[in-house]
């Protein structure tokens, strides 16, 4: 395009004439300015003349460089053009261009390279017009609403790459520019450090002192045979086993380890549990705590303590792996065998005293649908804080029949007047200072009122179920103990420990008498020697067995309604019975809850029958009543539901399913057990 006239006279008058013009100028002003102001006059004509000069110059100067610059852009757009390109085709990393429809129009070397060499001969450049879904299986939408910094994940050939999307709009059609950065050396990396990441293991032989006194001559064989063992394994996994203590191992290994180890969901128990001490049926056995956290060394020795308690409190026999937001069980398959000390017991109960007497008031809850065990354990605990003259009361269900008779029991008592109050009561009374106790419970979910716990600062736990999950907050008193038969005789024991024989009075050491009589099913499962002496330090409080037993007798209507169960049972494999009432649509209430916990404990007197599951439905929720005659782990059975309890005897409720689903469900979790 040819310059304009103006453009081209400034540019000759610029690039020639600048310097006449200029020279010109300062001669002009000499000879005027000699003339008539003399020597002033020359040397202020000469002043004016070089600023004139400099701005001519200036001008000058700017306008070459603007001139260069345009011409250089000129010169150069076809020349970077080609350059980028090339830098394009040259790419290590694919990169592509779609159509409005998602095929490939255009690629780069890089892409074509993707595929092997006996892939790529019969290509024969067909990926033109191939979508992005059939080469890679991500769809170019896919790859558009990937918001995230490192884009989309693209596989191929057993590489791995991040996808960016680039929209490219044309006059006529829009594009889809695809870049790519592979991470196939990084995942790589990553997981070679993820592999070798430290994990602690804590490591406890639950039952050495039992072993003693079972065979007090072998048992030392059999805890040498233990320790071989688990060195043995240590270096097969490639760790440091160090023994702290005569039965305690802490084992430091690489994440890899942990993994394998899941992967075989810690045979090592296995291996230990067939180690036995001369003649005696008692296997022995071993608790794993497992830090598998990221995080410091100190972290995770934390983590892998804060698991081990919690594989403990759950009975022993298993290895609890404490991950980042997450806690997996393995094992568990034992009966827990009750320990003869109570020490624990003593220091439990002085720091709960201790807690009591500083706190403003004290509120005790058990779980919802209430049994005896609840109630009795509830009411030994408010005998606790009455004796350390705390304000305590009892958080119940007004409606709930289940407990109406232990509940007139007490009447009679002065002490009881006022102490039971509902969940909103409870709510009211609920302070800065306040104690709550809660008792034969530790899943949140089953408490009498979770919005009381959720609310207090304050909070001590005494159970007696395994522990299924850890709690969102540190706990003031932590006392889950499966070993006892009850709540009832944890509570029992810690009475024992800070009451006078006389300040127990006979109705509660008759409640709490009955919580034990009826979760053992009369001293007939989960007994030990501590369950007789708390029964015999009840008895010696004037505990009345005839009295307590007569709250359990069954009305017409119960009995009525428990004849429900027995018209529809089915035996699931060939050891198992599952029972539940045919007309799913009958109201039922919380005493039916009850009715079905009866009707699981009647199925396990049937021939062949191991473990029983009676069902109900009342008002949303599907509530499980597991038993068992000691064959099969229940416990572990219902945890799979979100349930829990003891290895006889567990519970679970599912809500949002019906009668038909919870059975399906339940069986499939009976399949992972029962084979």
């Amino acid at each position: 395009m040819a310059k304009s006239s103006s453009s081209a006279f400034f540019d000759t008058y610029l690039s020639r004439g600048f310097l006449l013009s200029g020279l010109a100028g300062v001669l002009f002003l000499l000879l005027t300015g000699g003339l008539l102001a003399g020597i002033r006059g020359l040397i202020t004509a000469f002043l004016i003349s070089i600023v004139y000069a400099g701005v001519v110059v200036t001008l000058r100067i700017l306008y070459v460089r603007k001139r260069n610059r345009k011409a250089g852009n000129e010169t150069l757009a076809p020349v970077m053009g080609r350059i980028m390109f090339d830098a394009v085709v040259k790419m290590k990393t694919p990169v592509f261009i779609c159509d409005n429809e998602e095929r490939i129009i255009w690629y780069n070397t890089a892409t074509e390279a993707l595929f092997l060499p006996e892939n790529r001969l019969s290509l024969e450049n067909k990926l033109y017009g191939k979508t992005v879904s059939e080469l890679f299986g991500v769809s170019l939408a896919q790859i558009r609403d990937d918001k995230s910094d490192a884009g989309a994940v693209l596989t191929c050939e057993e590489r791995t790459f991040t996808a960016k999307y680039n929209h490219i709009k044309t006059d006529d059609n829009d594009f889809a520019l695809v870049v790519t950065t592979e991470t196939t050396e990084t995942e790589r990396l990553q997981r070679v450090m993820a592999d070798s990441e430290l994990v602690v293991m804590y490591i406890f032989v639950d039952n050495l002192t039992e072993m003693m006194q079972y065979d007090s001559e072998n048992y030392r064989m059999a805890a040498a045979r233990a320790d071989q063992i688990l060195r043995e394994w240590a270096e097969e996994c490639g760790g440091i086993l160090k023994g702290y203590e005569r039965d305690k191992y802490l084992f430091v290994t690489e994440n890899r380890v942990l993994n394998a180890c899941v992967s075989r969901k810690f045979d090592i128990l296995d291996r230990v549990r067939a180690i036995r001490a001369g003649d005696s049926e008692l296997p022995m056995t071993i608790s794993m705590g497992i830090g598998g956290i990221h995080g410091s060394y100190e972290e995770k020795e934390r983590a892998a303590h804060a698991a081990l308690d919690m594989a403990l409190q759950r009975g022993g026999d298993q290895a609890v792996v404490k991950g980042d937001g997450s806690i997996d069980f393995y094992g568990g398959i034992t009966k827990t065998v009750q320990k003869r000390t109570n020490v624990r017991s003593r220091i439990v109960s002085g720091e709960l005293v201790s807690a009591m007497k500083k706190a403003s008031n004290v509120l005790i809850m058990g779980h919802r649908y209430a049994d005896y065990d609840s109630f009795g354990s509830c009411v030994g605990l408010a005998r606790m804080a009455m004796s350390c003259g705390a304000r305590v009361h009892v958080i119940v269900n007004p409606a709930d029949r289940g407990i109406l008779g232990c509940r007139e029991m007490l009447e009679s008592e002065e002490d009881f007047l006022g102490v039971f109050v509902d969940a909103a009561m409870g709510l009211d009374l609920l302070e800065t200072g306040t104690l709550v106790v809660i008792s034969d419970v530790n899943n949140v979910k089953q408490l009498e009122s979770v919005d009381i716990f959720s609310r207090a600062a304050n909070v001590a736990v005494i159970d007696h179920h395994r522990k299924v999950a850890e709690f969102e907050r540190p706990l003031m008193i932590e006392y889950i103990e499966p070993s006892a038969s009850s709540a009832s005789e944890l509570v029992s024991e810690m009475l024992e420990q800070v009451l006078d024989k006389d300040e127990l009075l006979p109705h509660e050491a008759s409640l709490l008498l009955l919580g034990i009589i009826l979760d053992t099913q009369k001293f007939t499962k989960n007994t030990g020697t501590r369950t007789f002496s708390a029964a015999m330090f009840l008895r010696d409080c004037d505990a009345e067995p005839d009295t307590v037993m007569h709250l359990d007798r069954t009305s017409l209507d119960d009995y009525m309604r428990e004849g429900r169960f027995r018209q529809n049972v089915m035996i699931y494999r060939g050891v198992t019975a599952i029972t539940c009432p045919r007309n799913d649509a009958e109201e039922a209430g919380p005493a039916d809850q009850v009715i079905a916990a009866k009707a699981a404990n009647n199925l396990l007197t049937v021939s062949g029958v191991e473990a029983s599951f009676a069902l109900i439905r009342i008002g949303d929720t599907i509530h499980i009543s597991a038993r068992s005659q000691g064959r099969v782990n229940v416990q572990l059975i219902l945890e799979q539901l979100h349930g829990g309890g003891h290895y006889n005897a567990a519970g679970a409720q599912l809500a949002g399913v019906s009668l038909k689903e919870a059975v399906e469900l339940l069986k499939g979790a009976i399949d992972t057990q029962v084979k």
